[in-house]
């Protein structure tokens, strides 16, 4: 009934030797749920792709093989030389993963390095005092940990196996934890009826430490402990007590500190919970009846795992005894105080969600029988149980559901058969029809045939094991088609459209087992009850998911003919059921091609280099079910557009000057393509708005070569000096202007350029001796012009290696210069003529600097963090400002160009050509 014990050399049989001694055993959870560490296998790895899978071993071998990733603490797995697998289940861990090894369960107690005592190794992390203040009990469980504390400082223990001996924790009274596979125990051994009266025993207080978790005291006194989302961590039924009357019937290895022998008397004890404590109360049935024999016992008990077992007794039909430690008892026994019992396991059924049950044996161990005669036990299946299970509630009509099997046998009494036998039980029913509901558990009792014949009472140990031979049945999933690609479709009225005759049919098979599997395609196209033919896949190396596809292909299909076609699976052991029906029909006829056209462009439209430009594909028929498109290219290269009112329709930005093709398909709903429709237009720069060639030689007015009329006048001191040659052969005079730090040229017309929206810049400048930031063009403004273009900074410290930093710059919203592009360090030779391009694109907020010398064109660029502001003022040359600072040219400028737009590489070279003598 619990899960405490005493050491395992105590003997049940001792006790009349120790009459006149008292023990109050109490044991508060005893372990804990863990469904992660059963529920999953362990992290072991696969066989790698030079070794055969365990299922190909076991074929080869005629032995079976383990599959080692599905082991756990209480689970193997192994593969069959006939395909299927057998899973062996017990109820209680019987090893434990240390790193990427398994050990198996030992118990055995030990001083840690921290002075804590504990288990080699348990399924449960578990401590246990090693003498002090500290907690008696600490146990974790999914990231929590909760703690148990008797009040005041304890003694060093005793380790004996198993079991830790604390001596006189109270006047004449001992504490023994033990430890076990999935829990523990904790028995208080009071030695005389007075220390049983003891102040401390008769309110015993546990302090508890649980953070993150709520504990409480639900229906039938069973203590839980769950997390903030109501997961269950610990839990243990109502506390008992038993005293020592009962006759040793069983072998004299049973411990009593771990049940009560048949015969002993047993009282529920009342506790109380709160998150703090728990609360003990005596039982005054027991410490004040004069029949009663010493010692006594306090039960609750914790599982390790959701796996459980539990005991109901008709003789105290509200107990709850879940967990008990065993062994115990079934079937009616007669002396006082007698008993009526049966035993109740819940097992874990793992991965057989969905498997075809093959058999399930269910093996109980027999340690004692009432005689040597062979006397009937049932295994029975039953409803749902829980932890607060008992004689009355347990019994009700239902919960029993069936007797599954039988067993008649009689073992362990050394006049008989010493020693003890497993018994085995056919559940092949309960654990089919559990797998089948897609259940995690099945639940199986034992009860004897006759419960009022007292020589059909026997005992069992706790630990049972279900063995389960199975194969899970390959499921199909994701009919379609993938040559061509296209869904499918179940309806026959509406079929999948298909433009060929000769589909390839894709299926998908899951199987968690991995085994080599095949598909068997039936293709239904007369109409009959009969396939018309039968497509076999190859067969498939054992992978959790595998795609397959037929070979050969299906018999071709006639044009406009409605054929089906589904599929199965066999993985060695069993066929799969039949997906469902896939409808097609076979249309091979091409649509007409669509049209296209580029709304509101006028009679004779224009477009610009960055504009952005709608482009509609009309449809000619209704069965065009979608469009794609190219911009100068020969195949489709967009997604799918689909037909929505007999149109389509996309965006393009003109980033090329030049001619761009639009070319644009149709599809049928069976996939086939049409002829292509194409448009082809013409996107050229925008037309300047300013440019200055510079080539009258003399005179203060700059002419405006754009044809606007918009003369610049030049100051004073400004001078004609040879321009920018960019041909070999000069046929006329190309001049400049030299701008010294004190004069400059302006135009007549303010606001000229909107430097908010995109724009264009250019010029070529040659730089003076002179150092520092020098500003070639820019647009006059309050503080920082609307634009500036030149150079940002010059390093002439070695006259034989000079260098410049070239800019283009806007200013922001403060007045400021917020963004500038930046060229690199470069090598510049006095007298050199450099080609600067400024370009701001508005839709993408970005700006590029083109550096242009006698040896290369280098492109830098960058973002501009908010859109810049427009100026009001005119454009100048030889001059600009930032920030309140003016920074002359002091140098010769050449060729000045404005844009309301951007222009690409190929006009920036053009201007090069245009501005040249001819």
């Amino acid at each position: 009934m619990n899960g405490w014990s005493l050491s395992k050399g105590q003997k049940a049989g001792s006790r009349r030797a120790v009459a006149g001694l008292c023990a109050l055993a109490v044991g508060l959870f005893g372990a804990v749920v863990v469904e992660p560490a059963l529920a999953q296998p362990a992290a072991t790895s696969a066989a790698s792709p030079q070794q055969d899978s365990p299922s190909k071993q076991a074929k080869t071998s005629g032995q079976r093989v383990e599959v080692p990733e599905k082991r756990t603490e209480s689970s193997q797995t192994f593969a069959n030389p006939d395909g299927t697998f057998t899973i062996e289940q017990h109820s209680i861990p019987v090893r434990v993963q240390r790193g990427a090894d398994w050990v198996d369960i030992d118990t055995t107690l030990e001083r840690a390095a921290d002075g804590r005592v504990r288990p080699r190794a348990t399924a449960m992390d578990m401590t246990f005092s090693g003498g002090g203040s500290g907690p008696l009990i600490s146990v974790k469980s999914q990231g929590y940990e909760l703690k148990l504390s008797l009040p005041g400082s304890l003694p060093t223990p005793t380790l004996e196996e198993d079991s830790a001996l604390y001596s006189n924790v109270f006047p004449d009274v001992d504490l023994k934890v033990t430890a076990s596979a999935d829990s523990y125990s904790e028995v208080l051994v009071v030695k005389t009826p007075e220390a049983a009266r003891l102040p401390q025993l008769q309110r015993l207080e546990l302090a508890m430490d649980a953070p993150g978790l709520t504990v409480a005291k639900v229906a039938g006194g069973v203590i839980e402990a769950r997390d903030d989302l109501g997961a269950l961590v610990f839990t243990g039924p109502q506390p008992i007590a038993w005293d020592s009357r009962g006759e040793a019937k069983a072998p004299t290895d049973d411990d009593r500190a771990e049940a009560p022998l048949e015969g002993d008397k047993v009282a529920q004890l009342p506790v109380a919970v709160t998150q703090d404590a728990l609360t003990i109360s005596p039982a005054p049935a027991l410490v004040n009846d004069p029949a009663t024999e010493y010692p006594l016992h306090i039960d609750p008990t914790l599982s390790f795992a959701q796996e459980g077992r539990a005991m109901i007794n008709e003789r105290y039909p509200t107990t709850s005894s879940w967990n008990w430690a065993g062994p115990e008892g079934v079937g009616f026994q007669s002396f006082e105080p007698w008993s009526r019992k049966r035993l109740i396991y819940k097992m874990r059924l793992g991965s057989l969600t969905g498997a075809q049950i093959t058999s399930a044996t269910f093996s109980a161990f027999e340690t004692w029988a009432a005689s040597c005669t062979a006397k009937e036990v049932q295994a029975w299946q039953l409803t749902p149980i829980g932890t607060g299970v008992n004689w009355s509630n347990g019994t009700q009509a239902g919960v029993w559901k069936r007797m599954l099997d039988s067993a008649v046998d009689a073992v362990g009494r050394p006049e008989c058969t010493q020693g003890g036998k497993w018994l085995e039980f056919d559940v092949k029913a309960a654990v089919a029809e559990e797998a089948a509901a897609s259940k995690s558990y099945v639940y199986l009792g034992l009860r004897a045939a006759s419960e009022s014949d007292d020589m059909a009472w026997k005992r069992f140990r706790k630990d049972v094991k279900l063995q389960v031979i199975y194969n899970t049945v390959p499921k199909l999933a994701s009919a379609r088609f993938t040559e061509p690609t296209a869904a499918c479709s179940t309806d026959a009225t509406k079929p999948s459209r298909l433009n060929n005759t000769q589909p390839v049919l894709h299926l998908q098979i899951v199987d968690p087992d991995r085994q080599s599997s095949f598909v068997q395609f039936e293709i239904w196209r007369n109409g009959k009850d009969a396939p018309s033919q039968t497509v076999k896949s190859s067969t498939k190396v054992a992978t959790s998911t595998v795609d397959y596809t037929p070979s050969p292909r299906m018999n071709p299909v006639r044009v406009n003919e409605v054929v089906g076609w589904r599929g199965r699976a066999y993985d060695g052991v069993t066929w799969s059921a039949y997906s469902g029906m896939c409808w097609f029909i076979v249309d091979v006829a091409a649509p007409p091609a669509p049209r296209l056209e580029i709304a509101d462009t006028g009679e004779d439209p224009v477009f610009l280099l960055n504009d952005r430009v709608s482009v509609y594909i009309k449809e000619t028929q209704v069965d065009q079910n979608y469009f794609r498109y190219t911009v100068d290219g020969d195949e489709p290269t967009s997604v799918n557009l689909p037909n929505e009112n007999h149109e389509a329709s996309f965006r393009r930005d003109l980033t090329k000057t030049g001619p761009t093709v639009f070319r644009a398909w149709a599809y049928d709903r069976s996939g086939n393509q049409s002829g292509v429709a194409e448009l082809e237009i013409t996107v050229k720069t925008a037309d300047s708005e300013g440019g200055w060639r510079i080539d009258e030689g003399d005179g203060s007015t700059l002419a405006d070569s754009s044809g606007l009329r918009r003369p610049m006048t030049l100051s004073a001191g400004a001078s004609w000096l040879p321009g920018d040659h960019w041909q070999e052969a000069d046929l006329k005079k190309d001049w400049s202007v030299r701008l010294p730090p004190t004069d400059s040229a302006a135009s007549a017309m303010t606001n000229m350029l909107d430097t908010s929206h995109s724009f264009t810049v250019s010029a070529r400048v040659k730089l003076s001796d002179q150092g520092g930031r020098r500003i070639a063009f820019s647009e006059d403004g309050a503080g920082t012009s609307g634009f500036t273009l030149g150079a940002i900074s010059q390093d002439l410290s070695d006259p034989d290696n000079r260098t410049v930093v070239w800019g283009f710059s806007l200013p922001g919203a403060d007045g400021t210069e917020t963004a500038i592009v930046r060229s690199d360090v470069s090598p510049y030779v006095a007298g050199d003529w450099v080609y600067l391009v400024g370009r701001y694109d508005e839709r993408n907020r970005s700006m590029k600097l083109d550096v242009i010398d006698s040896l290369a064109h280098t492109f830098y660029a960058k973002t501009a963090p908010s859109a810049p502001v427009d100026r009001a003022g005119v454009l100048r040359l030889g001059v600009g400002s930032v920030s309140g600072t003016t920074y002359p040219l002091d140098g010769q400028i050449d060729d000045v160009r404005t844009y309301p737009g951007l222009i690409d590489d190929d006009a920036i070279f053009q201007d090069d050509r245009d501005s040249s003598p001819n």
